[in-house]
């Protein structure tokens, strides 16, 4: 017992004494190391095998979908601590309960960073060479992902793609249909008339994608009873997939099809979500931000959604606005909002209050969060940094002036610590392989520009409609249905896909496939001008041009400069009323933009292009409700007819290219739509920086999105 009180006491004694020189470098550093330097980290990344990766996907009876990876990986050199699970396709609230890190039978918790397309995952201790770690992370899609077309319920989705070779790669698919009995085999298997029960069908492109657009049957697949044991009451049907020894952006594919009947009782109404960080540590006089996510977690869509906020006296707004309009949410969608504020310098806790409404919900419904602000008070200091630039003679009287300085200004500012608070892990830079150059900003039309920031399809032929009405090529007829004519008359030339819009009327009807054609070759000529170009720059001037030609019309002070403005006008040599129209404030505000200022004497004169389309939607403007002496009420009638038109022109579009472009089973991989063709490839994140465009494209035959979309957004960054 001497001897080992002995070892303990020399060991505590050397701990001391290094800690003791640790100090005392330490100090030294501080004082001649350079502002700005960082102590250094290791380069090097760690040699690392995937050795498996099994996916369990539960399909919900909303048609929303519970996902959880077993991510296996052994450490060949160097170790391990994280790393990035990138191209996630659908909106997603992670499970805390399954983020974790199994090494050697122990758990670890996983910190979990959120990135647009997906998540960073890091874990402590690291997993070192020799060692193998298994991965478990589960979420919740907030989006639905059975989409209906004719009487099925379509699953296309897909795990995530990585920069690495894969072992081995299992895919469970398990379906809220329960099986009988008689279905199901002695060994688990289904029968064939099980498989009818449920309504499944592969699509032809189910399978194993490489990365030069090459399709592979997968090793493994089979129609299985889960859960697997035999007593298990009850049992439902389930899809199970593999391939072995996947190579590196291999794109493992699940495409198929169950019954819709078993989907459609269970959509929910529309309801409003929201993710934020509620708690923040700040400096004074220091620049934050605060991002806020809002989504719909129901089926139906919300209208006018809009984020009001309050800001305690002591925070300065520098970026955002107090209300933000965010228009319809459908169900699934997100739209992110960022905040910039400038705390004042004093020590204190504020609060931020949001309130998310939206105008077919009761106030009830509506949602209110704070984000608390925990601001430390920046005190100046007692010597310029400049000064403490000398050698080590001057650390001791260093030491003693900071001494005396801290006990005298020791109980200024707030005296929370940081893991009393908010701290959270800060995990390195994801790194995103993308095309464009920086800063770059494609040359688009408006309408090409509409397509690249993902405008939806239904207002995008409605805008291409209205311009060919206005140019004198189409005369509306009727808006449900929707039956045109095809004029013969061009006041203006036709754009590429204004001709192949004109060409797509027959009969009076739109033809969907030649819809669909126009569609296509909108997309590869916005790829064709967009490949190298920055997706955010581009991004921004779309929106500096919506904002822009918005603030033009308001800026005309009499009432007939704005109507000529809306319906006739140019700016930036296109027609305004592309941008106006694509503004979020439009259908909120356009009424309010046309109320008749002081000292008007008669109503607006809308075009009579546009008045032969009122008639036809049967909104008539010519006879709107005109009052003698009452400018203001004939205005308002008048402009609701405007909006009541577009808003026809709109629903009888839908009505054509609701149902899907091509026939879905008979061998072919047409998208369902093209907003699933987005919510397959996660549109408005980094992913959509490389591939919106491509993925437009490529809907008829998803290889061309994968090669060009999960390249640039794909897992791995092991570090």
């Amino acid at each position: 017992m001497g001897a080992e009180a002995n070892a303990i006491r020399v060991g505590v004694y050397r701990l001391n004494r290094r800690l003791t020189v640790a100090v005392f470098v330490l100090a030294a550093l501080f004082v001649v190391m350079p502002a700005g330097a960082t102590p250094a980290t290791p380069s090097q990344s760690p040699v690392v095998n995937l050795d498996s990766i099994y996916v369990d996907v539960v399909v919900l009876p909303n048609g929303r979908i519970n996902v959880t990876y077993w991510i296996t990986i052994s450490v060949l050199d160097g170790s391990l601590g994280g790393f990035d699970l990138l191209g996630i396709q659908e909106s997603t609230i992670y499970d805390p309960d399954r983020a974790y890190a199994e090494v050697g039978g122990s758990k670890y918790n996983l910190v979990v960073g959120t990135r647009s397309t997906g998540y960073a995952l890091d874990w402590t201790p690291r997993t070192q060479s020799g060692e193998t770690v298994t991965v478990v992370f589960g979420y919740f899609s907030t989006n639905r992902i059975i989409e209906k077309t004719l009487e099925l319920g379509v699953f296309n989705w897909a795990p995530v793609q990585w920069e690495v070779p894969i072992d081995y790669e299992n895919v469970r698919v398990i379906y809220p249909i329960v099986m009988n009995a008689s279905w199901i085999t002695g060994e688990g298997g289904i029968t064939q008339e099980g498989a009818d029960y449920a309504g499944y069908q592969e699509d032809a492109n189910q399978g194993l994608w490489d990365n030069s657009a090459n399709r592979y049957d997968f090793d493994e697949d089979n129609k299985l009873a889960y859960p697997s044991s035999p007593s298990a009451v009850p049992r439902n049907f389930s899809i199970s997939l593999a391939y072995n020894n996947l190579a590196p952006y291999d794109h493992f594919r699940v495409f198929h099809y169950t019954n819709w009947s078993f989907y459609a009782p269970y959509l929910l109404p529309g309801a409003l979500g929201y993710d934020t960080e509620q708690n923040i540590n700040v400096d004074a006089n220091v620049e934050f931000g605060v991002e806020l996510s809002v989504f719909n977690f129901g089926d139906a869509p919300l209208d006018d959604v809009t984020v009001s906020m309050s800001i305690p006296e002591n925070l300065t707004l520098t970026s955002g606005q107090t209300v933000s309009y965010l228009g319809t949410l459908d169900g699934g969608d997100v739209s992110f909002l960022t905040f910039s504020f400038i705390p004042d310098n004093i020590p204190a806790i504020v609060q931020i209050t949001l309130q998310i409404s939206a105008s077919n919900l009761n106030t009830s419904d509506w949602v209110t969060l704070s984000v608390d602000v925990y601001i430390r008070e920046v005190i100046p200091p007692l010597i310029p940094p400049a000064v403490l630039v000398f050698g080590f003679t001057g650390i001791a009287a260093v030491g003693i002036t900071y001494a005396g300085y801290r006990r005298v200004t020791g109980h200024y500012g707030a005296h929370w610590e940081a893991n009393d608070t908010t701290a959270v892990y800060q995990s390195p830079e994801i790194s995103i392989q993308t095309f464009g150059t920086p800063g770059t900003v494609a040359d688009l039309d408006p309408v090409e520009s509409a397509f690249f920031v993902n405008t939806t399809r239904k207002k995008l032929v409605s805008m291409i409609l209205m311009s060919c009405v206005r140019k004198g090529a189409v005369r509306v007829i009727s808006s449900d249905p929707l039956k045109l004519s095809d004029t013969g008359i061009r006041f203006e030339d036709l754009t590429y896909y204004e001709e192949m819009f004109v060409g797509a009327i027959e009969n009076g009807d739109l033809d969907p496939d030649k819809i669909d054609e126009m569609l296509e070759e909108l997309a590869q000529k916005v790829q064709d001008k967009s490949w190298d170009a920055d997706f955010e720059a581009t991004s921004t001037h779309h929106e500096e041009m919506v904002d822009g030609a918005w603030d033009d019309l308001e800026s005309d002070p009499s009432l007939d400069g704005r109507v000529d403005y809306y319906f006739n006008r140019r700016y930036h040599d296109t027609w305004a009323w592309y941008w106006l129209y694509m503004h979020p404030r439009h259908d909120r505000d356009v009424r309010r933009v046309f109320t008749p200022p002081g000292g008007t004497i008669s109503p607006p004169r809308v075009p009579e292009w546009f008045g032969q389309m009122a008639d036809a939607t049967g909104h008539a403007i010519d006879t709107a409700g005109r009052v003698v002496g009452d400018v203001a009420s004939t205005t308002a009638q008048i402009v609701s007819n405007v909006t009541d038109t577009i808003g026809s022109v709109l629903e009888g579009v839908g009505n054509i290219i609701r149902e899907p472009l091509r026939p879905i089973i008979e061998e072919t991989s047409r998208c369902v739509s093209h907003d699933a063709c987005h919510s397959a490839c996660v549109s408005h994140d980094a992913c959509h920086s490389a591939c919106h465009s491509a993925c437009h494209s490529a809907c008829v035959c998803h290889s061309a999105c994968h090669a060009a979309c999960h390249s640039a957004c794909v897992s791995g960054g092991f570090r």
